[in-house]
């Protein structure tokens, strides 16, 4: 039996190594107060075929299911060739022995800025800053892919988190909006930092064993699933009180929080009132799904 919980884990690592990408991607102009909005079409369909066929992951010549990303890019104004807007990310991972897609990322970047002429070339160089719409985009898929990846195996996203602070680098030393770190507002390049960081290594060990351990057993052993899940998320309370109101803590809770809400809110019945104090103390934010848990 053991034999074969490792050669599935295994598995799973191979799976997404070579998994390929699929980005659902929309461009909403609702906001934007012009008439021509040709450039901003020609833009989605460029990007989207860039997201797509760019070569993310490695090949070993056989056909996977995709990795499913979901962006929707929101402009909120232009200006010549200078756009503003938001950048919503979302991706998901499918539980074993089910059709549940349990949400890895859910992240509204709302410190978007770009230049764009219609019709340019996108390039991608991993160690080279070419522009703020390459960088981002390819951040973000990189992320990712980490999270994906350390879902199914301790720290098995390591080398894509590598690659989106590579892209983090070379963001920040060019001045580009969005990448540096400063007193008052998050950037990308602290998100991809604390998650690499040793200082958050507990997180990276509890969102693994809280994937693979915990929602990969809910319909073989939901009780024990279910205990497994509280215990992984209370012993984040010493992470969390080193680290208050991190900026990967929050991404964490804003993707999951309604999953823990619905996941103790019925099926067996475990003791929560600990994780109910944790999750109103140190998550709070995200209270209206914590008023699903039962007591």
């Amino acid at each position: 039996m053991r034999s074969n919980i490792i050669l599935l884990i295994i598995g799973f690592h191979a799976m997404v190594l070579s998994q390929p990408i699929r980005v659902d991607l929309t461009v909403n102009t609702e906001l934007v107060n012009q008439t021509n909005i040709t450039p901003i079409q020609t833009l989605e369909k460029s990007l989207r075929d860039f997201l797509n066929n760019t070569k993310w992951t490695s090949d070993n010549g056989t056909k996977q299911s995709e990795v499913s990303i979901s962006m929707l890019l929101t402009i909120s104004s232009v200006n010549d060739n200078s756009y503003v807007g938001t950048l919503q990310v979302q991706s998901g991972r499918l539980v074993y022995d089910s059709s549940y897609i349990s949400p890895l990322l859910n992240f509204l970047d709302d410190n978007f800025v770009f230049t764009y002429q219609e019709f340019q070339p996108f390039y991608f160089d991993l160690n080279r800053y070419n522009n703020n719409l390459v960088s981002v985009f390819s951040y973000y898929i990189y992320l990712v892919l980490g999270m994906e990846l350390d879902s199914f195996s301790p720290l098995g996203g390591t080398a894509y988190f590598e690659r989106a602070r590579t892209i983090a680098n070379a963001a920040q030393a060019s001045n580009a909006q969005g990448w540096a770190v400063t007193q008052n507002r998050n950037s990308r390049y602290e998100l991809i930092d604390q998650i690499i960081s040793p200082a958050f290594s507990d997180f990276r060990d509890v969102f693994y064993q809280y994937h693979r351990n915990g929602l990969d057993r809910m319909v073989s052993s939901p009780k024990e699933a279910k205990e497994l899940l509280k215990d992984k998320l209370l012993s984040l309370q010493n992470l969390m009180r080193r680290q208050p109101n991190s900026y990967v803590m929050r991404a964490f809770f804003d993707a999951k929080g309604e999953e823990i809400g619905q996941l103790f809110s019925d099926g067996p019945d475990v003791e929560t009132e600990p994780l109910l104090r944790f999750l109103n103390r140190f998550a709070p934010s995200n209270s209206s799904y914590w008023t699903m848990i039962s007591r």
